[in-house]
């Protein structure tokens, strides 16, 4: 699960899903010739029911990989929070398409094979699953219907990644900044997309390593504008969307949102400032929705919850509503209160 990897697609390929002119297949936003628009129904689980112990919401905080709110869900065949001292069954499981379309993209994300396939079913609809290996033929442009075995899993423990990217639907707080890729902008639970009995044998099977999710749907998108809470990137980054998914934005990337299991307020940090991390907030420290340029100096008391971060002060000022100073301080009794000068800018 932790090794998801949050790949960008090709941008002119999601993008062609938008309605941009004739709907033939020389249309060069629509060369596959797909003639509806609007949401598609996932039919199929993509693992047999019989195969899927757990599910999970978006929206996990894992640092270096998964610095923002992870934007797809991840269903796992194996237990991954047993205690149990048996060897779990990695062995292949047949994976197939939760719904008709065209293969989009391909790629292949280790040299064992593990490849991130995309599957559009209208013109403004597609899902996609990672961490599969596929079947001879699957390639781009090729069609799959509903319930087709299009492969496997990899051979290792414990999930496949499912994603879903609805046109018609766009995150609030992402829409004005530029930093996001538009996978990420129009990223929905998946669980909202099948048919209503196997949405609700998905949502019953939410869990997480704290336990039953608050919310089996999960949710990416925490930004206010004007507020703290949410995204923030280091104005090195280009604003195009093309590395905050990848190695190159990880580091530059911080994230002041909420746990994917009780929604407990979490500052993810992928680099620059401090080592990666997910910290929690102490009780007294100020809620991040409430934070504003008005709020001045704020200090947050962090203990370490996953990566190679300790225990910290995070030390946050929002010069206005785009521009956020913030430094990370080693534990200590009390609270800093100044910024030295290795203090950084982050915008959005």
């Amino acid at each position: 699960m932790l090794r998801s990897l949050r790949i960008l697609w090709l941008l002119t390929v999601v993008a062609a899903c938008r309605d941009g002119g004739s709907s033939g297949p020389t249309d060069p936003n629509n060369p596959y010739g797909l003639t509806t628009t609007g949401p598609g129904l996932l039919t199929v689980t993509p693992l047999d029911t019989t195969q899927i112990i757990y599910t999970s919401p978006l929206g996990y905080l894992a640092p270096p990989g998964h610095v923002l709110p992870t934007d797809h869900v991840y269903l796992s065949f194996v237990d991954p929070f047993g205690n149990s001292v048996t060897t779990p069954d990695c062995s292949r499981r047949p994976v197939r398409a939760a719904g008709a379309g065209v293969v989009t993209f391909t790629l292949v994300t280790d040299i064992h094979g593990d490849t991130k396939v995309d599957v559009q079913m209208t013109k403004t609809f597609h899902y996609y699953y990672d961490h599969v290996l596929l079947k001879p033929g699957i390639t781009v442009g090729a069609r799959v219907a509903a319930g087709d075995t299009i492969g496997t899993t990899t051979g290792y423990c414990p999930s496949m990644d499912l994603g879903v990217v609805d046109y018609d639907v766009t995150n609030p707080g992402m829409a004005s900044v530029p930093f996001y890729p538009v996978s990420s902008l129009h990223a929905v639970s998946p669980y909202k997309y099948f048919t209503p009995a196997l949405a609700a044998f998905l949502r019953a099977r939410s869990r997480v390593l704290e336990g039953v999710p608050v919310d089996p749907d999960g949710r990416i998108d925490w930004t206010v504008a004007g507020h703290l809470v949410g995204d923030w990137f280091h104005p090195s980054l280009p604003r195009d969307g093309s590395v905050v998914g990848g190695p190159t934005g990880w580091p530059k990337s911080l994230s002041f949102a909420y746990d994917w299991q009780s929604q407990a307020p979490r500052i993810s940090i992928g680099g620059t400032i401090a080592p990666s991390g997910v910290l929690a907030t102490s009780a007294g420290d100020p809620d991040f929705a409430t934070v504003t340029p008005a709020s001045g100096l704020v200090a947050f008391h962090g203990s370490p919850k996953l990566g190679l971060i300790g225990a910290s002060w995070v030390l946050a000022r929002m010069t206005d509503a785009t521009h956020l100073t913030v430094e990370v301080f080693p534990d200590g009794p009390a609270a800093p209160t100044a910024f030295t000068g290795a203090a950084q800018v982050y915008v959005r």
